[in-house]
């Protein structure tokens, strides 16, 4: 293996190796050393900057919510899309280049949320993040009619869970069903819009 000095990238080559092997070999089943190889870097390089395997996943989840929240304050400042083609339009552009990037991540998050000891989820982080974005904004958080209970499970249970499967089961979805990826994605946003958007509906007219 070759030896790399610990130049400014090493940090975010060590994040991204973590994530190849995580995905692939689960959080559990991965060891210290497959990441430094998959980085390209000695394993005191990686203690270097981080604690051990812990501290890099947290890493890696408050980065990805940081960018989630990013997109979403980008967005807007609406509490409720009742327009299908508003959401698709968001699902399409807003998230897309994130999504691609973020697949195996969002994989190992949605696995590791799924764990019976789980205590705290790390994918209700994602929804949290979502509402609180959405009640800096004064307008909304000092609503009579808003009721933070109600947006975190219509959003959990309609958006973000829906979302989330469907990109953890796409590929082999596509090859089990010998589906057109264009053709199932374009299924999937008209039918997931379809549920996300009577809920929003249904919001809107509450507010």
């Amino acid at each position: 293996m070759v030896t790399r000095k610990n130049t400014p990238d090493a940090r975010n080559r060590i994040l991204q190796a973590a994530v190849k092997i995580f995905a692939e070999k689960s959080f559990e089943g991965s060891r210290i050393e497959e990441i430094a190889k998959e980085a390209n870097v000695p394993k005191s390089l990686i203690y270097y900057h981080f604690k051990n395997k812990d501290e890099m996943f947290e890493v890696l989840v408050h980065d990805f919510i940081k960018e989630y929240t990013n997109i979403i304050k980008s967005q807007g400042s609406h509490s409720h899309k009742p327009n299908a083609e508003e959401m698709k339009n968001s699902l399409q552009n807003d998230y897309t280049e994130f999504i691609a990037k973020n697949t195996d991540l969002i994989r190992i998050i949605f696995i590791d949320s799924l764990k019976k000891s789980t205590d705290k989820p790390i994918i209700y982080k994602i929804v949290e993040a979502m509402i609180e974005t959405e009640e800096s904004n004064p307008q909304i958080s000092k609503s009579h009619n808003y009721n933070r209970d109600e947006r975190l499970i219509g959003e959990f249970f309609t958006g973000v869970v829906p979302l989330l499967s469907y990109l953890c089961f796409q590929d082999s979805w596509i090859n089990y069903f010998n589906m057109n990826k264009e053709e199932c994605d374009t299924l999937f946003l008209k039918i997931m819009t379809t549920a996300h958007e009577a809920y929003h509906k249904q919001s809107s007219q509450n507010t």
